[in-house]
């Protein structure tokens, strides 16, 4: 079942990892909550899949109008008549083995377990942009995100009174449930428009189990901006969105108290069990908590300090502060060369590294290390001794045609701050045609302590076009010991 609303780059991703899984007997119920039709139609088309989802693979539903995520969610698990149902949402995705694993396990539990009701995976939390360039939206992986506590309990089934009293959690993409239990249990709340997930599965676990499956198998995608996503607002997932009411659902959850009379009313004996019941499973996930705490406490401890320090790094470089050039007239960046992932590597003197950079110094200390991290716009030079000389260069050559000139722009940050120089380094030939290196448009900046500063040099297409090999040298402070520099964008485009 997957609901979707105007947001084709996702919708076409989610139907990929459909038809990439080794379970062969599936359907996909796709549910377009009042989005646009046509361009729905032509994003399929043009991701190639029209023809990979005939007729019996794909029940398309194009509401004229909204219903909203609940009841979207309801209608596509009425149109489907198979036997175990999924919740895929648009912008996530699951590994090729999903629907195989889970088919399996829910197989082998329900032969043990006549209450099974459905079973889950562990889900891993991945993080990536969502870039917009010429119209085009693309996605780019940006690593994994650690996942709250209540997502690494490992339970075999899920503890209602710990899912409940949100110990324990899950996302729709990990689960597959048996789809007339799903109905049974009344579906997703119509008057939710946030968290109908849980309230949803509140009420199903009063009624069934469901088993976890302990292997990564679902993919939940999170969008480190959301600017340009046009899925429901940062502000709808919050506890102040009226229509999301967990309290409601917990007292659903509670069984009513019992009266002496038990015993002699069968019904009322079967309440008192289920109290019992109840009692013991609260008492053992308070002592489950209570041997755990001090674990926990120090691990979230850890985990809020190093988040406060991230957050003081991000507030001393100041964030806001990039590069400014627009798109089009761009032509190289350093994130275009770390790639989605973290890197790292010991440099070279005078080795080119990331396509166009260069550390040139007088003589060769070892441990000269370099790392880059394009998610959190960072990348760190360490220079144990800059010497008499040090200075990090940015070839040039290449970007500009005959009569263009270029901008390089740099952001820099430093604790305590420091004096630099820039300047165009470059290649000239006298009448003889003898060839000498020199330095031209040099100018001294000062980087503010504590905070991120913006340089712009613009070298003119006169002064270019009269180089061979022009180069942006950075001149780094002389005799300075254990020395990083600390750059946050670079960028060069055409003028």
């Amino acid at each position: 079942m997957i609901r979707t609303r105007d947001r084709p780059g996702f919708v076409t991703r989610a139907l990929q990892t459909v038809l990439d899984q080794t379970y062969p007997d599936w359907c996909v119920a796709l549910v377009n909550d009042g989005g646009d039709a046509s361009v729905l139609s032509a994003a399929i088309q043009t991701a190639g899949l029209t023809d990979a989802f005939t007729p019996d693979r794909l029940l398309r539903l194009d509401l004229p109008s909204s219903v909203g995520r609940s009841e979207a969610f309801n209608r596509g698990v009425a149109a489907l008549t198979t036997e175990l149902v999924c919740c895929l949402d648009d912008d996530d995705t699951w590994t090729t083995d999903y629907l195989t694993s889970l088919t399996e396990f829910y197989d082998r539990t329900r032969a043990v377990a006549r209450d099974l009701g459905g079973v889950a995976a562990l889900v891993v939390a991945k993080r990536e942009d969502l870039v917009i360039e010429d119209g085009i939206e693309t996605l780019v992986p940006m690593g994994e995100e650690e996942l709250p506590q209540a997502f690494r309990r490992r339970d075999f089934f899920l503890d209602p009174v710990a899912y409940v009293t949100y110990r324990h959690d899950l996302y729709p993409v990990q689960w597959m449930l048996d789809r007339a239990k799903v109905q049974a249990a009344g579906g997703f709340p119509a008057a939710f428009s946030v968290m109908e997930d849980r309230a949803f599965m509140t009420r199903f676990l009063q009624h069934w189990r469901l088993a976890i499956l302990d292997r990564p198998l679902a993919h939940h995608h999170r969008r480190i901006r959301r600017k340009d996503d046009t899925a429901q607002s940062v502000a709808m997932n919050t506890l102040d969105n009226p229509s999301y009411d967990w309290r409601l659902y917990s007292d659903l959850a509670k069984v009513p108290l019992t009266s002496p009379e038990e015993a002699s009313d069968p019904r009322l004996a079967r309440q008192g069990a289920m109290v019992r019941a109840a009692a013991a499973t609260i008492v053992k996930e308070i002592n489950d908590e209570t041997s755990g705490l001090w674990h926990k406490v120090n691990g979230e401890g850890r985990e809020a300090r190093h988040r406060y320090e991230r957050l003081e790094q991000r507030l001393g470089i100041g964030e806001p502060v990039q590069a400014e050039a627009l798109a089009e007239a761009r032509c190289w960046s350093v994130w275009d060369e770390t790639g989605p992932t973290d890197m790292g590597f010991p440099l070279g003197v005078g080795t080119p590294f990331l396509k166009r950079l260069t550390l040139s110094m007088d003589g060769t200390p070892p441990g000269i290390l370099m790392h880059g991290s394009a998610w959190q716009r960072r990348l760190v030079v360490q220079i144990p001794s800059t010497g008499d000389w040090c200075a990090l260069e940015v070839s040039l050559e290449g970007l500009a045609k005959k009569g263009e000139g270029l901008r390089c722009e740099v952001v820099l940050s430093a604790p305590h701050g420091y004096l630099l120089e820039t300047s165009l380094s470059r290649y000239t030939r006298d009448r003889l045609g003898r060839k000498a290196q020199g330095f031209t448009e040099n100018y001294v900046h000062a980087l503010p302590p504590g905070r991120a500063e913006r340089i712009v040099r613009d070298f003119p297409a006169s002064l270019l076009d009269a180089s061979e090999k022009p180069k942006l040298s950075i001149a780094l402070p002389r005799m300075a010991n254990d020395f990083r520099f600390v750059c946050h964008d670079l960028v060069v485009s055409r003028l």
